[in-house]
């Protein structure tokens, strides 16, 4: 559109402002004021009446370093947010602020990501929409993930998800849970959380395993590490305690009897050998199995003496001595036999 003298004449006649003559007919603002001077017509003063929303929004605000803008006008009480009325309505200053910049309405609230609180510059300011897509990039330069499905409360995060200013998400709902609860009741859990602070502390003064702490008093263990952290103690040296009193209770642990006389093994092996791990040692089940049965070590090479695939029971398993004692067997029958023939 290509505004005409005559349009821009008439509504400087109408006592508009440059500044919306501009605006509405698309021109230079440059332009109107240099008509409105070969014309002698008197410098716009706005009033109550003829002052648009944006002009009222900008008589109350105030330039500060680094590109703010600061907001002198009305607040609302409680929050100390800012507001203002225009012709008996509400207005937010950020609100405003946005749609100078996009020249569209926001969705969802309008705040600034600059780092001054409640500041209005236009540049400063963005909607829901705008906000989450600019956090959602910080969160994937910081390599995180996408934000769960739910949150640990059930609530669907895709209608309820947002993130903060790092990226970190959080779940808007679960956080209005919060701020519904009564002050008596946020003082009381404040207390108890200072007094869980306080046992986990002690127990950890005292030595006491993070994964122990955590089972006495019901709480998270990242919770009793980051306390740990945060208290500057010595790392922790972790000792790992077998988790049945002998080999031979493992061994019965990782077994399962069948049919026929065999012994299947259920627990860990190591290629086709199956292997009973108790602490720092591993030992070979067949070796522990003959021991069991035998009530004694196997002297040399172990041999299945049945077909039954990973079976290890002790009666199926032979060593050099029992072997040997078969071949003297085997050559004692050969020789009675031959007498006899």
């Amino acid at each position: 559109m290509t505004a005409t003298r005559a349009d821009i004449v008439a509504m400087l006649r109408d006592g508009h402002s440059n500044s919306r003559i501009a605006r509405e007919l698309r021109c230079d603002k440059g332009r109107v004021r240099r008509i409105r001077t070969e014309l002698d017509l008197p410098a716009y003063v706005p009033t109550e009446q003829t002052r648009t929303l944006e002009e009222k929004w900008a008589t109350h605000t105030r330039p500060v370093d680094g590109g703010h803008l600061e907001w002198t006008g009305e607040r609302a009480t409680a929050s100390g947010t800012p507001t203002f009325r225009y012709k008996e309505q509400s207005h937010s200053p950020a609100a405003v602020a946005f749609r100078i910049r996009t020249g569209r309405e926001a969705v969802g609230y309008v705040i600034a990501d600059c780092g001054m609180q409640h500041c209005v510059a236009p540049d400063h300011v963005d909607d829901e929409a705008g906000r989450q897509v600019k956090r959602m990039e910080k969160r994937r330069e910081r390599g995180l993930d996408s934000r769960p499905a739910v949150c640990p409360h059930g609530h669907d995060q895709g209608a309820h998800g947002r993130l903060e200013p790092d990226g970190t998400a959080y779940c808007e709902a679960c956080k209005r849970d919060r701020q519904a609860v009564p002050p008596d009741e946020k003082e009381a859990r404040r207390r108890g959380r200072a007094a869980t602070r306080q046992r986990i502390e002690v127990l950890l003064r005292q030595g006491v395993a993070h994964t122990e702490i955590a089972r006495r008093l019901g709480v998270n263990r990242k919770t009793v590490r980051k306390l740990h952290d945060a208290l500057g103690l010595p790392a922790r040296r972790r000792v790992r305690r077998p988790s049945h009193t002998s080999p031979e209770d493992a061994f019965r642990a990782h077994t399962r009897l069948s049919t026929g006389g065999h012994v299947l093994w259920t627990g860990y092996a190591d290629g086709a050998l199956p292997i009973v791990c108790h602490g720092t040692v591993k030992t070979p089940a067949p070796r522990i199995a003959f021991r069991l049965h035998h009530g004694r070590d196997p002297e040399g090479r172990l041999t299945r003496t049945c077909d039954m695939p990973g079976c290890v029971a002790g009666a199926h398993y032979a060593d050099r001595l029992i072997r040997d004692a078969h071949k003297r067997a085997d050559k004692a029958f050969a020789v009675i036999f031959g007498l006899s023939a």
